[in-house]
């Protein structure tokens, strides 16, 4: 009895803690005969962790993207899912994305291209360190969008938009 007193008192605040995973779900979604209150009309996302003194961890991080969209769990969940995983390039990987290198760069920029296109990840590259090894936001291969300032982009997205680390 006493644990069921604790659940009716905490689920109200456990309901409007479950995210709201269908585009253009607006605030107040009729259910059956009731009507739930949602506090948001999006789900918080995932930013792929990435360590930049480590070479090769784009591709990882890539690998990891495509194994967690083809397992039974993404497809399981996509009624759940908050959207694409966010990749927020900087320091020198950002060259990955330009057109110019990407025949360096093919295998991992088709897979990265591909995952864009089917929705699974969506990259941001950093302008200040595209411009620090001297390459143009106008050269940025199509499915990649720029951000200003890489590090405050991630900041933003786990702080303001209370993304978690995928």
């Amino acid at each position: 009895m006493r644990c069921s007193w604790l659940l009716l008192m905490f689920l109200p605040g456990l309901l409007l803690a479950q995210p709201v995973l269908e585009l253009g779900v607006g605030v107040n979604q009729t259910v059956g005969s009731s009507s739930a209150v949602l506090a948001v009309d999006s789900a918080p996302g995932y930013v792929a962790r990435i360590d930049l003194n480590k070479p090769g961890q784009i591709a990882e991080a890539l690998r990891r993207a495509e194994a967690h969209f083809q397992s039974e769990d993404y497809f399981d969940s996509l009624n759940d899912s908050a959207g694409p995983i966010a990749f927020v390039i900087y320091g020198p990987d950002v060259a990955m994305f330009f057109k110019q290198n990407y025949g360096m760069y093919k295998s991992t920029v088709d897979l990265a291209a591909r995952l864009s296109s089917l929705g699974v990840i969506d990259i941001r590259v950093c302008q200040v360190s595209s411009k620090a090894i001297g390459l143009d936001r106008e050269d940025l291969l199509p499915f990649v969008s720029p951000v200003d300032f890489g590090p405050a982009e991630l900041k933003r997205l786990l702080e303001e938009e209370d993304y978690s680390f995928f």
